[in-house]
């Protein structure tokens, strides 16, 4: 129309139908770039819809559970599959409750390798003068192992003689994670693991320990085990630990928050007590060894100083060399006023002796 050249069929219409047949073939091109780009719109949105509906239904439902390992395929050497897979009935808020662990569900742990057992001797003699037989009797259960499994044992003194830190720093020496339970503040029946229908449902206290470590035999501490509260209403903690304790079960532990059969036959267990007499005989027979642990004499004032001022450092956030070895002075002083006994009060003496140093340097004219 612009240049004249009108086709034949417009001679016999009007042109406002002329201008509306020119105005649909102009538009035309731009309405189906439009439709299609609306199509290409409305799919992105049901695909992220598909994608938003999927994340949720992974964070509802045990999708992300990994895969089970075959009834029958061994682990390879020196790992264990303490956990299969983990059941999947009860509530939807109990089909969670293994989440936090799907990193052990499934999978072939390592077991700790025996270290060179006369370093470490050397290294726990080193911080516990008096506890030679001790140590003695702890390690010679390791020799001719090629992995760590020290059993259940019980580890019996006084108030502050320095049980719960021996045990510690054995675990350590040997390369083992040390989860630690309070046997006076433990919620009973709960070291056995809660049942799925309890919102507080969780593991048994072993599993906890190798999932945390990520070791098929780390070492349970089980601090002040006669301490224990003995009512019965939610379960007591002596019998909970029964089962763990025992061969037979340990290797098959029903864990009621898993759902699932445990392997926790290398798990070490160490209690600690000030009075064995306190703990059932049903405990005390599934203890491989009772060991006493000795108090420090006077004697061993001077090889206890070193472990325990690294200690005071290491609380205070500093470098064991910011404190130099105490002097002949301070050394008299403490052996004036600690005749042995607790190592609890030898170190606060020692704390005191740094912080009476710290101050008359800082009195000192510069």
């Amino acid at each position: 129309m612009a240049v004249g050249r009108v086709p034949e069929a417009y001679a016999y219409e009007t042109l406002a139908t002329v201008a509306l047949k020119a105005g649909r073939l102009v538009l035309g091109p731009v309405e189906r770039l439009a439709v299609a780009e609306e199509r290409r719109r409305v799919a992105e949105r049901k695909a992220a819809l598909a994608r938003r509906k999927e994340q949720e239904k992974s964070t509802q439902t045990p999708a992300s559970q990994p895969d089970a390992a075959p009834a029958d395929a061994p682990p390879p050497e020196g790992h264990v599959i303490v956990c299969r897979s983990a059941g999947e009935t009860g509530s939807s808020r109990g089909r969670e409750a293994w989440r936090g662990y799907e990193h052990v569900i499934g999978a072939a742990l390592p077991l700790v390798a025996t270290p060179d057992l006369p370093a470490v001797r050397r290294t726990l003699l080193r911080e516990f003068p008096q506890a030679e037989a001790v140590i003695d009797q702890t390690l010679r259960w390791l020799v001719g192992r090629p992995y760590v499994h020290l059993g259940h044992l019980l580890v019996e003194g006084a108030p502050g003689s320095g049980k719960s830190r021996f045990v510690r720093r054995l675990g350590e020496a040997l390369g083992m994670g040390v989860f630690r339970v309070d046997g006076s503040n433990d919620g009973g029946g709960s070291f056995g693991g809660t049942e799925r229908r309890w919102y507080s449902t969780e593991p048994c206290r072993p599993f906890m320990a190798i999932a945390r470590f990520q070791q098929a035999n780390p070492l349970l501490l089980v601090d002040e085990v006669d301490k224990a509260p003995t009512r019965s209403d939610y379960g007591r903690l002596w019998d909970s630990m029964l089962q763990a304790m025992e061969p037979e079960t340990a290797a098959r532990f029903p864990d009621p928050c898993l759902q699932a059969d445990l392997d926790l036959s290398w798990v070490s267990m160490i209690c600690t007590a000030n009075e064995v007499w306190r703990l059932p005989s049903p405990l005390l027979d599934r203890f491989r060894a009772v060991l006493f642990f000795p108090e420090p004499g006077p004697e061993h004032l001077d090889a206890l100083l070193p472990a325990l001022v690294e200690d005071i450092a290491r609380e205070r956030g500093l470098d064991a060399r910011y404190f130099p070895p105490l002097d002949g002075i301070e050394r008299d002083a403490l052996r004036t006023r600690w005749q042995g006994g607790s190592v609890r009060r030898l170190r606060r003496m020692v704390d005191a002796v740094l912080r009476v140093r710290e101050h008359a340097s800082l009195a000192r004219p510069q």
